[in-house]
């Protein structure tokens, strides 16, 4: 067993840590990223579209959240209050507080963050590192031989051996752990999968209450991070299209609100280029707008 260090650390300070790949949707064929809602506790609408993507979701609660209580999976946390670990170990977090910030005004967990044996050396040539179920460190190495001969797994065009995490190509927001029992057509029926739990209520309370939008990265499951509006945000027109404000007036159900500006099922903003990459941000499912990420 390999032991692990633990560093006490301020939430808001620990974005990196929280590297959970997946695929960004969580309701089946839907290719819309809806983790945050359903990470959020929203309820998805009955009605769905073509693409199999509930026409929007409710998220009315959240407007019903006190700025003095932590919330994370559908769960209120008073102050000075603990998470279990076990909720939060998969994301290498540990000791999490629900804590007031007074220059923000808002409550937050502030966590200690796990350091792995793996974080913290090379990787051993001819060895694999081998996990258990949902946790953050492997727990033990095989190599040489022994390595050798660990049973195998093949998912897709990939390998694995027994004990390594594989990561599902038509749903990347499941982790499955390799073991001789693993039926590459059926992996969802395998008892080693677990969900990817998406901790972003962790570390980004304060700019969830200031109406930041999800942005998705490549083919992960959860948020790589949060856009904020900015002042010189536009929606992205076409020739020919009429203004919003020439539209008839917008519900919750057919619009989503981003800073000052209200934007139809659809509608997108112009690109914002920065020196990181590209964001794309868009309103398809109501009433968040969501944003990818295309790396420069």
């Amino acid at each position: 067993m390999f032991s692990v260090l633990v560093h006490k650390l301020p939430a808001m300070l620990i974005v990196a840590v929280l590297l959970i790949s997946g695929a960004t949707n969580a309701l089946g064929r839907c290719p819309v990223p809806t983790k945050h809602y359903t990470t959020l506790g929203c309820e998805p609408a009955a009605e769905q579209n073509a693409q199999g993507c509930p026409l929007w979701f409710n998220c009315s609660m959240l407007e019903q959240r006190a700025h003095d209580k932590c919330y994370l999976f559908g769960k209120t946390y008073e102050l000075h209050a603990h998470v279990p670990d076990e909720k939060v170990k998969s994301s290498c977090l540990a000791l999490c507080t629900c804590q007031m910030n007074s220059r923000r005004a808002v409550a937050e967990f502030h966590c200690a963050h796990i350091d792995c044996p793996e974080f913290l050396s090379p990787h051993r040539a001819g060895c694999v590192r081998q996990y258990r179920t949902n946790d953050c460190c492997s727990s033990r190495q095989a190599c040489g031989e022994k390595r050798t001969n660990l049973p195998r797994c093949t998912v897709g065009a990939v390998t694995y051996y027994e004990g390594e995490r594989m990561q599902l190509p038509d749903d990347p927001c499941q982790t499955c752990i390799c073991t001789q029992h693993f039926n590459a057509s059926d992996p969802h029926g395998h008892t080693k999968c677990y969900t990817n739990a998406c901790a972003f209520e962790l570390i980004a309370p304060s700019v969830l209450a200031h109406g930041a939008a999800p942005v998705y990265y490549g083919n992960r499951c959860c948020p790589w991070e949060w856009r904020l509006p900015k002042a010189n945000d536009r929606i992205r027109r076409d020739e020919g299209t009429e203004s919003s404000n020439a539209l008839e007036e917008w519900t919750v159900r057919d619009s989503c609100t981003y800073g000052n500006l209200t934007m139809s099922i659809g509608e997108s903003l112009v690109a914002d280029v920065t020196p990181v990459g590209i964001y794309q941000c868009f309103c398809a499912i109501p009433p968040m707008v969501h944003c990818t990420l295309t790396a420069n």
